[in-house]
C-alpha cells in the first residue's frame, strides 16, 4: 500500500563514502552522541537502534579500525524545553551531539539557532548512499515528495540539511464513537436519527463543520453549559499545534502557489483574499472553543485539552469538546488516560467545498547531524541503518510508528503497527499533500516569527474578550505581515 504525497523531488549529485571509519574527536570522548525528543515516540526507540547498529559490518569495520570492542554511546533523551537544555548544556560541556533527532517550531528554537549558525551537516551526497544491507540509495528509499520544501532544505538551494525521521498526516482528530458517516452525499444534518440517534454526522466541508458548530452552541448555550452531553466543537492542544492547521487551510483555499509564497515570505500574501479566507476559518473557531482551551493550552495543561476530546478516563463520561489538531502521535501519548475500547477517529481538514479536495498536511520530524559532531562519517552510516528495512522494523516495534520510506509503509503490518495507525496515511487518498516549514531567516530583532502566527492566537484572538472577527483578523493580519516584511528582508541566501 503506497501512498503519493506531492512529488516534488529534486535532483542532486552525490559522492559515495562507505569504506572504514577512523575515530576523529574534538572534545568528546564517545564514539556517538545522539540526543531525540522523546514522549509521543517513547523512550527505547533509539537504544534498540544503537543496540542493533554495533553489530552491523560498518559498525564492527570501524570498531576493528580503532581496537574497540564495543561502541562507546552517549543517548541524550528528553521532552520538550528538557531536550534542548540538554543539547545546549552537551554543547557548553565540548560534547556537541553527533545526532540530532529534533524539530522546528520547538520552545527555544534549537534546530532554528543551528540553521541560522550554519551548523548543519549537508546531507545531499548521502541521498544517493545504499541504505545498509540493501541495493536502494536512501534517496529513493524515502517516500517521494518530502525533501523539496524549507524543513529539509532550508535555505532553498537544493541541499538537504535535515532529513525527515517520522512524517505523519496531521488533521483533526475525534471520538469515532461519536460520529457517523452514511457516505450518501445528502444534504448535511448535524444530529443522527435511527440507529444513528445521538451522534454526529462527519463534515466533509467548511459549511458543514460550521454547521456543527451551531447546532452544537445551540446545546451548550453558545458555550456557556459545555459538557460531555453538550460538547463544544473544537479544542487544541496549544497555539503551534495551529501549523499544520494553517497550512492545510491556506493550501485548501489558496492553493500550493500561494501556500509556498506563504513559506517564503511573500510581499502581501496574508493580505491575499484566498490566504485571508484561510485564516478567517482559524480566527471563526473562537466562537465554537471549549471554554477551558485557552487557559490550559500551555506546556502544564496542554494534555487536559486533549482529554476534552476523550472525556473521563474511566470511560464514564464523553469528552466536552469534538476536534483536536494533532499527529500520529497522540494516541500513544494518551494511551494511559484512554478509556479501554477508546477508538480514535481522523480525518483531514474540510474542504473549501464539495468540489474541492481537502489537503492533509505532513508533519516532518526532522534527524540532522551537527558540523561540530565528533564523529560525522560514523553518524552517516546510523542514518543510513536507520532508514533500512532493519531500522524501519525496531521503530515500528519500540516506537510504534513507520518511518519514512516507501517500504516501511508497505511492511507497517508485518512489522507490527496496528491498523489504526495505518489507516490514517489512507488521509493521503483522494486529497492533496503538503509539507515543510519556513524559510530560514536570521534573527528579526524584537520580532519572534511563532509568536506572531501561533502564540497571539491564545491572548490576542482566542483569548480576546471583545472584537468580531473580521476585528480580530484585521489586527492579526496586520501584525503578520509586517513580521514577513522584516522576515523576508532578513531571509538566508
Amino acid at each position: 500500500m503506497k501512498k503519493k504525497l506531492i512529488a516534488l523531488f529534486s535532483a542532486v549529485t552525490v559522492l559515495s563514502s562507505t569504506g572504514m571509519l577512523a575515530a576523529c574527536g574534538d572534545g568528546s570522548d564517545h564514539d556517538l552522541t545522539i540526543a531525540f525528543l522523546s514522549g509521543g515516540r517513547g523512550e527505547t526507540y533509539v537504544g534498540a537502534l544503537v543496540e542493533a547498529f554495533e553489530q552491523t559490518t560498518w559498525a564492527q569495520e570501524y570498531l576493528t579500525a580503532n581496537e574497540k570492542e564495543s561502541l562507546d554511546v552517549e543517548i541524550i533523551p528528553g521532552g520538550g524545553g528538557v531536550i534542548e537544555d540538554s543539547v545546549r548544556n552537551a554543547i557548553n560541556s565540548d560534547n556537541t551531539p553527533d545526532v540530532l533527532f529534533l524539530n522546528y517550531n520547538m520552545q527555544n528554537s534549537t534546530t532554528e539557532a543551528f540553521v541560522r549558525a550554519r551548523q548543519l551537516v549537508d546531507l545531499t551526497d548521502l541521498l544517493k548512499e545504499n541504505v545498509y544491507g540493501e541495493e536502494t540509495t536512501l534517496g529513493d528509499k524515502l517516500v517521494p515528495g518530502l525533501l523539496s520544501n524549507y524543513t529539509t532544505q532550508p535555505y532553498g538551494d537544493g541541499h538537504t540539511y535535515t532529513l525527515p525521521a517520522f512524517y505523519s498526516p496531521t488533521g483533526l482528530w475525534y471520538d469515532a464513537s461519536r460520529f457517523y458517516d452514511d457516505g450518501k452525499g445528502d444534504e448535511y444534518t448535524p444530529a443522527g436519527t435511527g440507529e444513528n440517534a445521538g451522534k454526529y454526522e462527519l463534515p466533509k466541508t467548511w459549511a458543514e463543520f460550521w454547521a456543527l458548530g451551531d447546532y452544537l452552541n445551540t446545546q451548550n448555550g453558545n458555550l456557556s453549559s459545555v459538557t460531555g452531553n453538550t460538547p463544544a466543537l473544537f479544542t487544541y492542544p496549544t497555539a503551534g499545534y495551529f501549523d499544520g492547521f494553517i497550512y492545510s487551510a491556506v493550501a485548501g483555499m489558496a492553493g500550493t502557489d500561494k501556500f509556498m509564497q506563504m513559506l517564503g515570505y511573500a510581499d502581501g500574501i496574508w493580505e491575499d483574499e484566498d490566504v485571508q479566507d484561510a485564516l478567517e476559518i482559524v480566527v471563526r473557531l473562537k466562537d465554537y472553543l471549549e471554554p477551558n482551551t485557552v487557559a490550559q493550552a500551555n506546556t502544564d495543561g496542554f494534555q487536559q485539552n486533549q482529554q476534552a476530546v476523550i472525556g473521563s478516563a474511566d470511560g464514564t463520561t464523553k469528552g466536552t469538546a469534538l476536534f483536536v489538531p494533532n499527529g500520529d502521535w497522540l494516541p500513544g501519548e494518551m494511551a494511559k488516560s484512554t478509556p479501554e475500547g477508546y477508538e480514535w477517529g481522523f480525518m483531514p481538514l474540510p474542504s473549501k467545498d464539495d468540489n474541492t479536495m481537502s489537503y492533509v498536511n505532513t508533519y516532518l520530524e526532522n534527524v540532522y547531524l551537527h558540523t561540530d559532531g565528533s564523529n560525522i562519517d560514523l553518524a552517516k552510516q546510523f542514518l543510513l541503518f536507520y532508514y533500512s528495512d532493519q531500522g524501519a522494523a525496531i521503530v515500528a516495534r519500540e516506537a510504534s510508528a513507520i518511518i519514512p520510506t516507501q517500504d516501511a509503509l508497505e511492511n507497517a503490518k508485518a512489522n507490527g503497527i496496528s491498523d489504526s495507525t495505518i489507516d490514517l496515511y489512507n488521509a493521503y487518498d483522494g486529497n492533496g499533500a503538503v509539507s515543510g516549514s519556513f524559510a530560514a531567516t536570521n534573527t528579526v530583532t524584537g520580532v519572534i516569527w511563532n509568536d506572531v502566527l501561533y502564540n497571539d492566537l491564545n491572548t490576542n484572538v482566542f483569548g480576546a474578550t471583545t472584537g468580531s472577527t473580521a476585528e480580530l483578523l484585521a489586527a492579526w493580519t496586520e501584525k503578520l505581515e509586517s513580521a514577513s516584511d522584516q522576515y523576508r528582508a532578513q531571509i538566508i541566501k
